[in-house]
Protein backbone atom coordinates (compact mmCIF):
# COMPACT_ATOMS: atom_id res chain seq x y z
CA UNK A 1 0.00 0.00 0.00
CA UNK A 2 0.68 3.89 0.06
CA UNK A 3 2.14 3.96 3.83
CA UNK A 4 4.08 0.78 2.84
CA UNK A 5 6.12 2.63 0.30
CA UNK A 6 6.76 6.07 1.60
CA UNK A 7 8.05 6.50 4.67
CA UNK A 8 6.71 8.52 7.91
CA UNK A 9 8.63 11.45 7.80
CA UNK A 10 8.39 11.66 3.87
CA UNK A 11 4.79 11.82 4.71
CA UNK A 12 5.01 14.53 8.00
CA UNK A 13 7.28 17.01 6.18
CA UNK A 14 4.25 17.00 3.41
CA UNK A 15 1.74 17.43 6.05
CA UNK A 16 3.65 19.87 8.42
CA UNK A 17 6.39 21.97 6.08
CA UNK A 18 4.33 22.06 2.66
CA UNK A 19 0.98 23.00 4.15
CA UNK A 20 2.92 25.70 6.00
CA UNK A 21 4.10 27.02 2.80
CA UNK A 22 0.88 27.00 0.75
CA UNK A 23 -1.11 28.56 3.89
CA UNK A 24 2.00 31.49 3.87
CA UNK A 25 1.42 32.48 0.15
CA UNK A 26 -2.48 32.13 0.22
CA UNK A 27 -2.51 33.97 3.66
CA UNK A 28 0.25 36.86 2.62
CA UNK A 29 1.54 36.68 -0.63
CA UNK A 30 -2.35 36.44 -2.40
CA UNK A 31 -3.03 39.50 -0.39
CA UNK A 32 0.32 40.91 -1.96
CA UNK A 33 -0.28 39.76 -5.55
CA UNK A 34 -3.66 41.43 -5.75
CA UNK A 35 -3.22 45.03 -4.40
CA UNK A 36 0.19 44.66 -6.71
CA UNK A 37 -1.60 44.05 -9.72
CA UNK A 38 -4.01 46.28 -9.18
CA UNK A 39 -1.98 48.96 -8.55
CA UNK A 40 -0.19 48.23 -11.84
CA UNK A 41 -3.56 48.26 -13.95
CA UNK A 42 -4.45 51.87 -12.25
CA UNK A 43 -0.96 53.13 -12.66
CA UNK A 44 -1.20 51.64 -16.23
CA UNK A 45 -4.21 53.38 -17.45
CA UNK A 46 -2.54 56.68 -15.53
CA UNK A 47 0.64 56.04 -17.81
CA UNK A 48 -1.03 55.74 -20.96
CA UNK A 49 -3.35 58.62 -20.45
CA UNK A 50 -0.69 60.79 -19.82
CA UNK A 51 1.74 60.11 -22.66
CA UNK A 52 1.03 57.17 -24.98
CA UNK A 53 4.19 58.19 -27.19
CA UNK A 54 6.12 57.34 -23.98
CA UNK A 55 4.31 54.61 -22.09
CA UNK A 56 5.12 52.40 -25.51
CA UNK A 57 8.95 52.94 -24.10
CA UNK A 58 8.09 52.80 -20.71
CA UNK A 59 7.34 48.91 -21.13
CA UNK A 60 9.90 47.52 -23.75
CA UNK A 61 11.20 45.92 -20.44
CA UNK A 62 7.31 43.68 -19.99
CA UNK A 63 8.60 41.46 -22.81
CA UNK A 64 11.60 40.13 -21.45
CA UNK A 65 9.81 39.71 -17.72
CA UNK A 66 7.06 37.97 -20.02
CA UNK A 67 9.69 35.72 -21.70
CA UNK A 68 11.92 35.37 -18.90
CA UNK A 69 9.62 34.25 -15.69
CA UNK A 70 8.25 30.78 -17.33
CA UNK A 71 11.77 29.75 -18.28
CA UNK A 72 12.65 30.44 -14.69
CA UNK A 73 9.99 28.83 -13.46
CA UNK A 74 10.68 25.72 -15.19
CA UNK A 75 14.39 25.23 -14.20
CA UNK A 76 12.91 26.59 -10.21
CA UNK A 77 9.94 23.52 -10.48
CA UNK A 78 12.73 20.93 -11.07
CA UNK A 79 15.36 22.62 -8.55
CA UNK A 80 12.72 23.17 -5.71
CA UNK A 81 11.60 19.83 -5.93
CA UNK A 82 14.88 18.31 -5.37
CA UNK A 83 15.24 20.88 -2.24
CA UNK A 84 12.04 19.13 -0.68
CA UNK A 85 13.65 15.74 -1.54
CA UNK A 86 16.70 16.43 -0.04
CA UNK A 87 14.81 18.00 2.96
CA UNK A 88 12.51 15.20 3.36
CA UNK A 89 15.97 12.68 3.61
CA UNK A 90 17.15 14.69 6.37
CA UNK A 91 13.54 14.40 8.35
CA UNK A 92 13.52 10.69 7.94
CA UNK A 93 16.51 10.69 9.44
CA UNK A 94 15.95 12.65 12.48
CA UNK A 95 12.23 10.85 12.66
CA UNK A 96 14.02 7.66 12.86
CA UNK A 97 17.33 8.86 15.26
CA UNK A 98 15.55 10.99 17.67
CA UNK A 99 13.38 8.26 19.60
CA UNK A 100 16.17 5.68 18.81
CA UNK A 101 18.93 7.69 20.94
CA UNK A 102 18.76 5.43 23.67
CA UNK A 103 19.92 2.63 20.75
CA UNK A 104 22.69 5.09 19.28
CA UNK A 105 24.58 6.02 22.34
CA UNK A 106 24.85 1.92 23.66
CA UNK A 107 26.01 0.96 20.18
CA UNK A 108 28.43 4.05 20.41
CA UNK A 109 27.07 5.22 16.80
CA UNK A 110 26.87 9.18 17.59
CA UNK A 111 29.36 9.57 15.21
CA UNK A 112 28.00 7.33 12.70
CA UNK A 113 24.90 9.09 13.06
CA UNK A 114 26.32 12.54 13.08
CA UNK A 115 28.10 11.68 9.67
CA UNK A 116 24.84 10.46 7.91
CA UNK A 117 23.20 13.83 9.42
CA UNK A 118 26.34 15.95 7.71
CA UNK A 119 25.96 13.97 4.58
CA UNK A 120 21.84 14.39 4.06
CA UNK A 121 22.41 18.29 5.32
CA UNK A 122 25.56 18.84 2.54
CA UNK A 123 22.83 17.42 -0.35
CA UNK A 124 20.26 19.77 1.09
CA UNK A 125 22.60 22.31 1.29
CA UNK A 126 23.96 21.87 -2.40
CA UNK A 127 19.93 21.75 -3.45
CA UNK A 128 19.27 25.35 -2.15
CA UNK A 129 22.47 26.57 -3.26
CA UNK A 130 21.11 25.53 -6.63
CA UNK A 131 17.73 27.22 -6.34
CA UNK A 132 20.31 30.20 -4.96
CA UNK A 133 21.76 30.63 -8.09
CA UNK A 134 18.89 29.98 -10.20
CA UNK A 135 17.88 33.57 -8.40
CA UNK A 136 21.19 35.38 -8.76
CA UNK A 137 20.60 35.14 -12.38
CA UNK A 138 17.28 36.09 -13.08
CA UNK A 139 16.80 38.71 -10.52
CA UNK A 140 19.60 40.99 -11.38
CA UNK A 141 18.76 40.51 -15.30
CA UNK A 142 14.90 41.57 -14.00
CA UNK A 143 16.15 44.46 -12.12
CA UNK A 144 18.44 45.65 -15.70
CA UNK A 145 15.64 45.44 -17.63
CA UNK A 146 13.70 47.35 -15.56
CA UNK A 147 16.32 50.29 -15.46
CA UNK A 148 17.04 49.76 -19.13
CA UNK A 149 13.30 50.88 -19.84
CA UNK A 150 13.81 53.60 -17.29
CA UNK A 151 16.71 54.72 -18.92
CA UNK A 152 15.60 54.64 -22.55
CA UNK A 153 12.41 56.41 -20.91
CA UNK A 154 14.90 59.67 -19.91
CA UNK A 155 16.83 59.24 -23.38
CA UNK A 156 13.65 59.48 -25.53
CA UNK A 157 11.54 61.84 -22.98
CA UNK A 158 14.42 64.52 -23.44
CA UNK A 159 14.54 64.41 -26.79
CA UNK A 160 10.72 65.54 -26.44
CA UNK A 161 11.25 68.03 -24.12
CA UNK A 162 14.66 69.50 -26.47
CA UNK A 163 11.55 69.51 -29.16
CA UNK A 164 8.92 71.40 -27.12
CA UNK A 165 6.15 68.48 -27.48
CA UNK A 166 6.40 67.94 -23.80
CA UNK A 167 7.44 69.64 -20.90
CA UNK A 168 10.24 68.80 -18.10
CA UNK A 169 7.94 68.58 -15.67
CA UNK A 170 5.88 66.43 -17.19
CA UNK A 171 9.08 64.25 -18.19
CA UNK A 172 9.80 64.28 -14.16
CA UNK A 173 5.90 62.85 -13.36
CA UNK A 174 6.10 60.40 -16.00
CA UNK A 175 9.62 58.73 -14.50
CA UNK A 176 7.67 58.92 -11.18
CA UNK A 177 4.33 57.03 -12.60
CA UNK A 178 7.07 55.19 -14.29
CA UNK A 179 8.94 54.17 -11.03
CA UNK A 180 5.38 53.52 -9.23
CA UNK A 181 4.61 51.38 -11.95
CA UNK A 182 7.61 48.90 -11.69
CA UNK A 183 7.56 49.15 -8.13
CA UNK A 184 4.91 46.37 -7.83
CA UNK A 185 6.26 44.60 -10.45
CA UNK A 186 9.44 44.50 -8.70
CA UNK A 187 6.67 43.13 -6.00
CA UNK A 188 5.55 40.48 -7.71
CA UNK A 189 8.96 39.37 -8.94
CA UNK A 190 9.66 38.75 -5.90
CA UNK A 191 7.20 36.85 -4.85
CA UNK A 192 8.32 34.30 -7.34
CA UNK A 193 10.15 32.21 -5.09
CA UNK A 194 7.75 32.14 -2.23
CA UNK A 195 5.28 31.14 -5.23
CA UNK A 196 7.17 28.68 -6.97
CA UNK A 197 7.68 26.87 -3.02
CA UNK A 198 4.01 26.90 -2.73
CA UNK A 199 3.28 25.54 -6.46
CA UNK A 200 5.59 22.69 -5.37
CA UNK A 201 4.26 22.03 -1.98
CA UNK A 202 0.87 22.25 -3.27
CA UNK A 203 1.82 19.05 -6.05
CA UNK A 204 3.46 16.89 -3.00
CA UNK A 205 0.41 17.62 -0.88
CA UNK A 206 -2.53 16.55 -3.87
CA UNK A 207 -0.33 13.48 -4.48
CA UNK A 208 -0.97 12.54 -0.92
CA UNK A 209 -4.97 13.42 -1.42
CA UNK A 210 -5.14 11.96 -5.12
CA UNK A 211 -3.99 8.64 -3.79
CA UNK A 212 -6.41 6.02 -4.52
CA UNK A 213 -7.17 3.82 -1.42
CA UNK A 214 -6.53 0.53 -2.88
CA UNK A 215 -8.72 -1.45 -0.79
CA UNK A 216 -12.59 0.32 -0.81
CA UNK A 217 -16.09 -0.62 -0.47
CA UNK A 218 -17.32 -2.66 -3.57
CA UNK A 219 -20.72 -0.55 -4.55
CA UNK A 220 -22.78 -3.92 -3.45
CA UNK A 221 -20.94 -4.16 -0.17
CA UNK A 222 -23.48 -5.35 2.85
CA UNK A 223 -23.57 -4.94 6.71
CA UNK A 224 -24.68 -7.70 8.68
CA UNK A 225 -23.94 -8.99 12.56
CA UNK A 226 -21.01 -11.51 13.01
CA UNK A 227 -21.57 -14.94 13.83
CA UNK A 228 -18.15 -15.27 13.73
CA UNK A 229 -16.96 -18.45 11.11
CA UNK A 230 -14.04 -18.14 8.87
CA UNK A 231 -12.83 -19.74 5.64
CA UNK A 232 -9.69 -19.08 3.71
CA UNK A 233 -10.29 -20.99 0.41
CA UNK A 234 -7.13 -21.12 -1.89
CA UNK A 235 -5.74 -17.84 -0.22
CA UNK A 236 -2.19 -17.13 -2.08
CA UNK A 237 -0.84 -13.30 -0.94
CA UNK A 238 2.86 -11.60 -1.97
CA UNK A 239 3.37 -7.96 -1.14
CA UNK A 240 5.53 -8.04 -4.32
CA UNK A 241 3.60 -10.12 -7.02
CA UNK A 242 6.94 -12.22 -7.81
CA UNK A 243 7.59 -13.10 -4.21
CA UNK A 244 4.58 -15.19 -2.68
CA UNK A 245 4.05 -14.69 1.02
CA UNK A 246 1.41 -17.13 1.45
CA UNK A 247 0.55 -20.32 -1.03
CA UNK A 248 -2.78 -21.95 -1.27
CA UNK A 249 -4.05 -21.64 2.20
CA UNK A 250 -7.04 -23.33 3.32
CA UNK A 251 -8.55 -23.22 6.27
CA UNK A 252 -11.96 -23.26 8.17
CA UNK A 253 -12.54 -21.76 11.84
CA UNK A 254 -15.88 -22.12 13.47
CA UNK A 255 -17.83 -19.58 15.41
CA UNK A 256 -16.19 -19.30 19.17
CA UNK A 257 -13.14 -21.76 18.14
CA UNK A 258 -9.73 -20.57 19.60
CA UNK A 259 -7.03 -21.42 16.68
CA UNK A 260 -3.78 -20.85 17.64
CA UNK A 261 -1.25 -20.08 14.37
CA UNK A 262 2.57 -20.92 14.93
CA UNK A 263 5.78 -21.30 12.77
CA UNK A 264 8.92 -19.62 12.39
CA UNK A 265 10.14 -16.04 11.99
CA UNK A 266 8.84 -15.24 7.77
CA UNK A 267 6.27 -18.12 7.77
CA UNK A 268 3.07 -15.88 6.81
CA UNK A 269 1.57 -15.89 10.34
CA UNK A 270 0.49 -11.93 10.81
CA UNK A 271 0.27 -11.56 7.09
CA UNK A 272 -2.53 -14.06 7.29
CA UNK A 273 -4.66 -11.53 9.82
CA UNK A 274 -3.81 -8.57 7.58
CA UNK A 275 -5.60 -10.16 4.95
CA UNK A 276 -8.66 -11.02 7.62
CA UNK A 277 -8.21 -7.30 8.54
CA UNK A 278 -8.48 -6.79 4.23
CA UNK A 279 -5.57 -4.17 4.79
CA UNK A 280 -4.85 -6.23 1.37
CA UNK A 281 -6.91 -8.37 -0.80
CA UNK A 282 -5.44 -11.85 -1.62
CA UNK A 283 -3.91 -12.07 -5.08
CA UNK A 284 -5.44 -15.38 -5.25
CA UNK A 285 -8.73 -17.26 -3.86
CA UNK A 286 -11.26 -15.75 -0.86
CA UNK A 287 -11.66 -15.53 2.95
CA UNK A 288 -15.12 -15.77 3.76
CA UNK A 289 -17.02 -14.47 7.09
CA UNK A 290 -20.09 -16.15 7.84
CA UNK A 291 -20.31 -17.21 3.87
CA UNK A 292 -20.12 -13.75 3.11
CA UNK A 293 -16.39 -12.66 1.07
CA UNK A 294 -14.49 -10.34 2.44
CA UNK A 295 -14.65 -8.25 -0.12
CA UNK A 296 -18.39 -7.75 -0.64
CA UNK A 297 -18.37 -6.49 3.39
CA UNK A 298 -18.01 -2.79 4.29
CA UNK A 299 -14.68 -2.55 5.53
CA UNK A 300 -15.99 -0.08 8.56
CA UNK A 301 -18.70 -3.29 9.00
CA UNK A 302 -15.77 -5.81 9.11
CA UNK A 303 -12.64 -3.85 11.10
CA UNK A 304 -15.44 -2.62 13.55
CA UNK A 305 -16.86 -6.82 14.45
CA UNK A 306 -12.65 -7.34 14.83
CA UNK A 307 -10.48 -6.66 17.63
CA UNK A 308 -6.79 -6.63 16.82
CA UNK A 309 -4.03 -6.94 19.93
CA UNK A 310 -0.48 -6.65 18.83
CA UNK A 311 2.79 -7.54 19.97
CA UNK A 312 3.92 -4.30 20.10
CA UNK A 313 0.69 -2.33 21.24
CA UNK A 314 0.70 1.51 20.16
CA UNK A 315 -0.74 3.93 22.66
CA UNK A 316 -1.58 7.45 21.71
CA UNK A 317 -0.34 10.55 23.67
CA UNK A 318 -3.59 10.92 26.19
CA UNK A 319 -5.14 9.06 29.24
CA UNK A 320 -5.31 6.01 30.15
CA UNK A 321 -9.52 6.46 29.73
CA UNK A 322 -8.96 7.68 26.21
CA UNK A 323 -6.78 4.65 25.21
CA UNK A 324 -9.12 2.26 26.30
CA UNK A 325 -12.38 4.23 24.82
CA UNK A 326 -10.40 4.55 21.52
CA UNK A 327 -12.30 2.29 19.45
CA UNK A 328 -15.93 3.31 21.58
CA UNK A 329 -15.40 7.49 21.75
CA UNK A 330 -18.93 7.10 23.72
CA UNK A 331 -18.08 4.65 26.16
CA UNK A 332 -19.38 5.51 29.64
CA UNK A 333 -17.15 5.58 32.42
CA UNK A 334 -18.65 2.40 33.66
CA UNK A 335 -17.81 0.41 30.39
CA UNK A 336 -13.92 2.22 30.52
CA UNK A 337 -13.57 0.79 33.81
CA UNK A 338 -15.27 -2.95 33.12
CA UNK A 339 -13.06 -3.05 30.29
CA UNK A 340 -10.21 -1.99 32.39
CA UNK A 341 -10.92 -4.60 35.29
CA UNK A 342 -11.29 -7.44 32.81
CA UNK A 343 -7.65 -6.71 31.00
CA UNK A 344 -6.44 -6.15 35.01
CA UNK A 345 -5.85 -2.91 34.07
CA UNK A 346 -8.30 -1.11 37.03
CA UNK A 347 -5.45 -1.85 39.82
CA UNK A 348 -2.41 0.01 38.36
CA UNK A 349 -4.68 2.31 36.64
CA UNK A 350 -5.79 3.56 40.55
CA UNK A 351 -2.55 3.44 41.50
CA UNK A 352 -1.52 6.29 39.24
CA UNK A 353 -1.30 9.65 40.28
CA UNK A 354 -4.18 10.86 37.88
CA UNK A 355 -6.05 7.17 37.85
CA UNK A 356 -7.81 7.11 34.65
CA UNK A 357 -6.90 10.52 33.66
CA UNK A 358 -3.39 9.89 33.94
CA UNK A 359 -1.50 10.69 30.83
CA UNK A 360 0.63 7.63 29.34
CA UNK A 361 2.97 9.94 27.51
CA UNK A 362 4.07 9.84 23.48
CA UNK A 363 3.28 6.00 22.50
CA UNK A 364 2.39 5.21 25.98
CA UNK A 365 6.01 5.78 27.09
CA UNK A 366 5.16 6.42 30.57
CA UNK A 367 3.99 3.00 30.94
CA UNK A 368 5.42 -0.41 31.63
CA UNK A 369 5.54 -3.04 28.11
CA UNK A 370 3.13 -5.03 30.06
CA UNK A 371 0.79 -1.87 30.96
CA UNK A 372 0.72 -1.11 27.92
CA UNK A 373 -0.31 -4.40 26.58
CA UNK A 374 -2.82 -4.49 29.35
CA UNK A 375 -4.56 -1.33 28.09
CA UNK A 376 -4.69 -2.42 24.65
CA UNK A 377 -6.50 -5.61 25.66
CA UNK A 378 -8.92 -3.39 27.24
CA UNK A 379 -9.43 -1.50 24.40
CA UNK A 380 -10.25 -4.50 21.99
CA UNK A 381 -12.79 -5.51 24.93
CA UNK A 382 -14.90 -2.56 25.03
CA UNK A 383 -15.83 -2.63 21.27
CA UNK A 384 -17.19 -6.24 22.08
CA UNK A 385 -15.78 -7.84 18.87
CA UNK A 386 -16.84 -11.19 17.43
CA UNK A 387 -13.69 -12.14 16.22
CA UNK A 388 -10.48 -11.44 18.33
CA UNK A 389 -6.63 -11.59 16.23
CA UNK A 390 -3.92 -11.90 19.30
CA UNK A 391 -0.67 -10.97 17.48
CA UNK A 392 2.00 -12.76 19.55
CA UNK A 393 0.91 -10.75 22.40
CA UNK A 394 3.06 -11.89 25.56
CA UNK A 395 6.30 -12.51 23.32
CA UNK A 396 8.05 -9.72 24.94
CA UNK A 397 7.36 -9.73 28.85
CA UNK A 398 8.16 -11.34 31.99
CA UNK A 399 6.03 -14.66 33.14
CA UNK A 400 4.77 -12.63 36.13
CA UNK A 401 3.50 -10.21 33.74
CA UNK A 402 2.65 -13.10 30.60
CA UNK A 403 0.08 -14.67 33.52
CA UNK A 404 -2.19 -11.34 34.15
CA UNK A 405 -2.21 -11.06 30.09
CA UNK A 406 -2.98 -13.94 29.36
CA UNK A 407 -6.03 -14.06 32.11
CA UNK A 408 -6.71 -10.79 30.16
CA UNK A 409 -6.92 -12.27 26.89
CA UNK A 410 -8.95 -15.44 28.51
CA UNK A 411 -11.56 -12.92 29.55
CA UNK A 412 -11.65 -11.35 26.12
CA UNK A 413 -11.59 -14.45 23.87
CA UNK A 414 -14.83 -16.23 26.06
CA UNK A 415 -17.43 -16.56 23.27
CA UNK A 416 -15.41 -15.14 20.70
CA UNK A 417 -14.09 -16.74 17.50
CA UNK A 418 -10.27 -15.92 18.30
CA UNK A 419 -6.78 -16.00 16.57
CA UNK A 420 -3.61 -16.30 18.44
CA UNK A 421 -0.64 -15.86 16.95
CA UNK A 422 2.17 -17.32 19.43
CA UNK A 423 5.56 -17.35 20.01
CA UNK A 424 5.57 -18.40 23.40
CA UNK A 425 3.87 -21.88 22.56
CA UNK A 426 2.94 -22.46 26.20
CA UNK A 427 0.06 -19.83 25.54
CA UNK A 428 -1.70 -22.19 23.23
CA UNK A 429 -2.35 -24.90 26.27
CA UNK A 430 -6.57 -23.79 25.85
CA UNK A 431 -6.66 -23.55 22.30
CA UNK A 432 -9.17 -25.71 20.61
CA UNK A 433 -6.55 -26.47 16.95
CA UNK A 434 -3.24 -25.72 16.27
CA UNK A 435 -2.79 -24.37 12.96
CA UNK A 436 1.19 -24.57 11.89
CA UNK A 437 3.02 -22.56 8.83
CA UNK A 438 6.08 -22.72 6.98
CA UNK A 439 6.78 -20.83 4.24
CA UNK A 440 3.82 -19.22 3.57
CA UNK A 441 2.04 -22.76 3.73
CA UNK A 442 0.04 -24.66 6.32
CA UNK A 443 2.23 -27.67 6.56
CA UNK A 444 -0.18 -29.66 10.57
CA UNK A 445 -3.36 -28.25 11.77
CA UNK A 446 -4.35 -30.29 15.23
CA UNK A 447 -4.18 -30.25 18.88
CA UNK A 448 -1.38 -30.07 21.27
CA UNK A 449 -1.25 -33.32 21.73
CA UNK A 450 -2.07 -34.59 17.75
CA UNK A 451 0.71 -32.62 16.71
CA UNK A 452 3.42 -33.69 19.54
CA UNK A 453 2.49 -37.67 18.75
CA UNK A 454 2.90 -36.65 14.51
CA UNK A 455 6.22 -35.59 15.41
CA UNK A 456 6.57 -32.55 12.65
CA UNK A 457 7.43 -29.34 12.44
CA UNK A 458 4.93 -28.81 15.64
CA UNK A 459 6.96 -30.90 17.65
CA UNK A 460 10.09 -30.07 16.96
CA UNK A 461 9.59 -26.27 17.47
CA UNK A 462 8.06 -27.14 21.02
CA UNK A 463 10.79 -29.22 22.18
CA UNK A 464 13.08 -26.68 21.14
CA UNK A 465 11.66 -23.75 22.77
CA UNK A 466 11.24 -26.30 25.74
CA UNK A 467 14.73 -26.73 26.10
CA UNK A 468 15.56 -23.41 25.44
CA UNK A 469 13.36 -22.73 28.43
CA UNK A 470 14.85 -25.33 30.47
CA UNK A 471 18.43 -23.92 29.45
CA UNK A 472 17.49 -20.39 31.05
CA UNK A 473 15.72 -21.60 33.98
CA UNK A 474 19.39 -23.61 35.02
CA UNK A 475 21.32 -20.14 34.27
CA UNK A 476 18.69 -18.40 36.20
CA UNK A 477 19.37 -20.48 39.48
Amino acid sequence: GFYDRMSSARIMTRVTDDVGRVQWFLTWGTQTLITSSLQIIGIGIIIFSMNLYLALFALMPIPIIIIGVPLFRKRAHKAYHKVWRRWADVSSLLWDTIPGIIVVKTFTQEKFELKRLVERMSHLVAANLKVTLLHIKFFPLLGFAISSGTAIVWWVGGQEVLRGNITFGSLVAFISYMGMFYGPVQTISNLFEPLQSSITSSERILEIMQVEPEIKDAPDAVEFQFKGSIVFKNVSFGYNPYLPVLSNINLEIRPGEKIGIVGPSGSGKTTLTKLLLRFYDPTEGAIYIDGVDLRKIKLQCLRSQIGLVLQDPLLFYGSIAYNIAYGKPDATPEEIIAAAKAANVHEFAMNQPLAYDTNVGDRGWRLSGGERQRVSIARAIITEPKILILDEATSSVDTLTERKIQEAMENLAKGRTTIIIAHRLSTLQNVDRIVVMDKGRIVEVGTHEELMKAGGLYSQLYKAQFAEEATVSVVQR
